[in-house]
């Protein structure tokens, strides 16, 4: 469901169609490519992790994995954005301490709940590299204030890991209401 819904919003920023999706439910996984094929999309259904991350420009997690899925080597040598928005409890791993400790950026929405349910609660457990890496972390705010007068884009890894901030999740709903409501359809909502 959650892929489903992240693709479906990528969509509406992007005109790349083009999908490699593994999943540990290899039903899942074909359903999603089923049901998104009626929209256009082309999803590759790989047999592993590896091969659906190895030449992605884009790796979107939306998994409740208990265990690291996303490896750093399979990200090496080109410019990739990672968004991580399945560890948002306490417990959860989607990415291997080593995707943090070498990205060139890591922006979060919230620095103090992604210590406490996000990719960076696994820091505490890690190598000093990783650590000092994570201690230069940035709120998603204050880097896209920086990023709009930068005029150096990061060059490698970037990862964002989201947990879910509950002002952005009422003013994404207040968005989406705004454009049903827009809608002659669903005006009487």
């Amino acid at each position: 469901v959650q892929a489903k819904f992240q693709l479906q919003m990528l969509a509406t920023v992007t005109q790349c169609r083009q999908v490699k999706a593994w999943a540990r439910s290899p039903e899942k996984v074909r359903q999603l490519s089923t049901e998104l094929a009626a929209e256009g999309w082309n999803i590759e259904v790989t047999e592993s992790a590896d091969k659906a991350c190895r030449s992605a420009g884009l790796i979107l997690t939306t998994t409740p994995a208990r265990s690291p899925i996303v490896e750093e080597a399979w990200l090496r040598g080109r410019p990739v954005l990672v968004v991580a928005i399945g560890a948002d409890a306490v417990g959860k791993q989607e990415l291997h301490t080593d995707v943090l400790k070498e990205a060139d950026l890591i922006v979060v929405d919230s620095i103090s709940q992604c210590k406490e349910r996000g990719e960076l609660q696994h820091v505490a457990t890690s190598d000093s590299q990783v650590k000092l890496k994570c201690s230069a972390a940035v709120e998603l705010g204050a880097w896209l204030s920086k990023a709009s007068t930068s005029t150096r884009p990061p060059s490698g890894v970037v990862v964002f890991d989201s947990t879910g901030v509950a002002v952005q999740d009422v003013r994404i709903a207040e968005l989406v209401l705004n454009q049903l409501s827009s809608n002659d359809a669903v005006a009487s909502l």
